[in-house]
């Protein structure tokens, strides 16, 4: 049997695990800061600020997948955009990573937006861990387009391409995601990068 993932109990559970994790970064960033803050070594400091740093842009991702205002349908082309500039200043910019992010006016249930961030947080995650090795520089670009079916949900780097053929934890979890919302992915991976494809029908609905 098929069932809704965000019924009450499910939803208040999400959120619940949400404040939790968010709730734990803060005490690791004031760990961090009461523990290593009053080093006088510059580089010390330097470290703990930027560490610090990286600790809040993580919460900022996590805060933007879970907000919720009401609504039942929400801007998709702000919320994801937000969530693309959380996740450069957590994962990309670091790295000397570039992130583009593009989209048609858009408007989805909240559930299938915050699916679909969180596909895209994993699919930019796994760029910023693999694409780029020992290198510095590159780009991500993410864009979702309207089709005359549906949407299209695409995400790019110009890494290193993919390797094992995309068989990883990652898209497996991409894959079954998209499927949850109703879509299809596709993979096309090269030496000078990867593109992951999804295709959305028109009103994606979030499903286990």
């Amino acid at each position: 049997m098929t069932v809704a993932i965000f019924e009450p109990e499910a939803r208040l559970a999400s959120r619940e695990a949400n404040h939790r994790f968010l709730n734990t970064l803060a005490a690791l960033h004031g760990l961090l800061r009461s523990d290593f803050g009053g080093f006088a070594d510059p580089a010390v400091r330097d470290a703990v600020r930027v560490f610090s740093s990286r600790i809040q842009a993580f919460a900022n991702v996590h805060r933007a997948l879970g907000e919720d205002d009401g609504e039942v349908r929400v801007d998709a082309a702000a919320h994801l955009g937000r969530v693309c500039e959380e996740l450069c200043v957590a994962h990309l910019a670091p790295r000397g990573v570039h992130c583009e992010f593009r989209s048609d006016p858009a408007t989805m249930p909240r559930e299938a937006c915050q699916r679909l961030g969180l596909i895209i947080v994993e699919l930019v995650t796994n760029a910023a861990k693999h694409a780029f090795p020992g290198r510095s520089g590159g780009w991500v670009r993410v864009s979702l387009r309207r089709t005359g079916t549906g949407w299209l949900c695409q995400v790019a780097d110009n890494g290193c391409g993919l390797r094992g053929g995309g068989t990883g934890d990652g898209l497996t979890l991409v894959r079954r995601l998209t499927q949850a919302l109703g879509g299809e992915v596709r993979l096309h991976s090269d030496p000078g990068g990867v593109i992951v494809t999804l295709s959305l029908p028109d009103s994606p609905s979030a499903r286990i």
